[in-house]
């Protein structure tokens, strides 16, 4: 007798909800997995986005950022979110496909859309984001105690140029003080003569004093003919390059990122970003001839446009601080404090007023300063070395020789303990508007850039240095298909998720 299998109503029903139940953990389980793996891609794909930075930026002046620009050259993010679709097609397949085929992943997903909201341009906050930038490359490179170094030396700098730093009033005041000698000794000779004392016969019969030369008048016409002309050879070859101001980034209105950025920069980070300038930009001893300037260092500082104008500038401000280093050695010198004292005494002294020969003694000690700093200047655009503060034995000029010194071409004595025309530059940069600095770093940045192939329309303003990228996804569910108590088992499922990437500060997931 044949047994037949039956199975009752309700036991049928059990097992449909059994499947149903499995149906549906078997899609939560994938839906957790595609959770994880579309945060991946997401992660990927902005890391990819930002691994397509702009070579020539970074080839030559160490500076990563990724650049945003539709096929006009105007700023857009159409074309680097269409980026992130198109990878994220290739990492994940579509939506529609076929599942449960051979070859064929569970874990197919579409990224419906793609935003990068908020970013930060490169130029946002007068150049705050490229400082910042800058710094965490520098912080690789610059250590906290090297760095410390060199900002003590800028204080030092500081400190000599805010206490000496006014030779020019010094040698007008004691030009003012021998006027003043003269005019006293015309007086008293007057009122000699209408006395009856030091008749005629006296100044026949004396001997005819030696003329003493006076440094005063000799450096303040060496002021006159212009530093330039001082500190260079006429052989000298001054770049004659130039850049059009009107375009430049710190000139022309700019693109704004949506992000938040901090305050102004500690010490620390000035110093990183000044060795940045140092490190990477050329200037008039170290130039490549490759750049849309020349001296990049000295635009910085000066902001002309023409490479001449702005070594010309940075002269008379290197030579005002080589003046205050060098008052700085003279005044602790008590053998050059007695010969500029012997000295004003000999053009002032038949007045016999100590409060005239103290000031043409401090003019003498002024003008005997901006000698050796001409000297000093024509050493370090050589390629020399000169100490911050020179002692006895780093000394080159004499008092009385001034006037040969500056119409030849006497250089100062090298210290290879010293410091050279970019260390020196560094000081001054340190010495200046720190967003200044950084917009017109971008200007040369942008310009040299553009002398590239194919980035000609290339604007600094346009270059991403951070963002949060938002995707959102869809994918379509696999087993809910069978589950028949789920009125929506066939539509698509929505996943955002979102993360950051920076510059500044590396990745960031969120």
């Amino acid at each position: 007798m044949k047994r037949r299998g039956s199975i009752t109503v309700f036991a049928a029903l059990a097992m449909m909800l059994v499947a149903q139940m499995l149906f549906t953990l078997l899609e939560g389980a994938r839906h957790i997995e595609i959770e994880k793996v579309l945060q991946m891609n997401t992660d990927s794909v902005a890391e990819s986005a930002f691994a397509d930075y702009c070579s020539p930026l970074w080839d030559t002046y160490h500076l990563l950022g990724m650049t945003a620009a539709d096929s006009s050259g105007s700023f857009s993010l159409n074309n680097r979110e269409a980026m992130l679709r198109n990878l994220t097609a290739d990492n994940l397949g579509s939506k529609g496909s076929i599942a449960m085929l051979p070859g064929i992943s569970l874990l197919t997903a579409e990224m419906v859309d793609a935003e990068f909201e908020p970013y930060l341009i490169m130029t946002d906050r007068n150049g705050r984001v490229f400082e910042e930038a800058v710094c965490a490359y520098m912080k690789k490179n610059l250590g906290y105690e090297a760095a410390k170094t060199v900002y003590n030396i800028y204080e030092s700098a500081n400190d000599a140029k805010n206490n000496y730093g006014d030779g020019d009033k010094s040698i007008g005041d004691a030009m003012d003080a021998l006027e003043e000698a003269a005019k006293e000794e015309e007086e008293n000779s007057s009122k000699k003569k209408l006395k009856g004392i030091g008749g005629e016969k006296n100044t026949k019969d004396a001997p005819p004093e030696p003329e003493v030369e006076n440094p005063l008048e000799t450096v303040t016409e060496a002021k006159q003919n212009g530093v330039l002309s001082l500190v260079l050879p006429q052989s000298a070859k001054v770049s004659a390059s130039r850049l059009d101001l009107s375009r430049a980034v710190s000139h022309r209105n700019l693109n704004m990122g949506t992000g938040v950025i901090s305050d102004a920069a500690d010490w620390y980070q000035k110093v990183l970003v000044n060795q940045y300038y140092v490190n990477y930009l050329n200037c008039y001893t170290n130039s490549d001839g490759n750049r849309a300037l020349n001296y990049e260092l000295e635009y910085l500082i000066a902001g002309k446009s023409e490479d001449s104008e702005n070594l010309r500038v940075i002269v008379g401000e290197l030579l005002a601080v080589r003046e205050a280093s060098n008052m700085a050695s003279l005044v602790v010198s008590a053998s050059k404090q007695a010969e500029a004292m012997a000295l004003a005494t000999a053009l002032a002294g038949a007045t016999l007023n100590p409060l005239i020969i103290e000031v043409v003694k401090y003019g003498i000690l002024a003008a005997w300063a901006f000698a050796e700093s001409v000297l000093d200047l024509r050493t370090l655009l050589s390629g020399g070395k000169i100490s911050l503060v020179k002692s006895e034995l780093d000394w080159t000029s004499n008092v009385h020789d001034l006037p040969v010194l500056l119409s030849g071409w006497s250089v100062a004595k090298e210290c290879s303990a010293g410091m050279n025309y970019s260390q020196f530059l560094s000081l001054l940069l340190l010495m200046h508007n720190g967003e200044k600095l950084a917009m017109r770093a971008m200007d040369v940045q942008e310009a040299t850039v553009q002398k590239n192939e194919g980035y000609e329309t290339f604007q600094m303003d346009h270059v991403l240095c951070e963002s949060r990228v938002s995707a959102v996804y869809e994918y379509s569910p696999v087993f809910l298909g069978f589950v028949s108590l789920l009125k929506n088992g066939k539509g698509n499922i929505r996943i955002q998720n979102t993360t950051t990437y920076s510059y500044r500060q590396g990745k960031e997931g969120a």
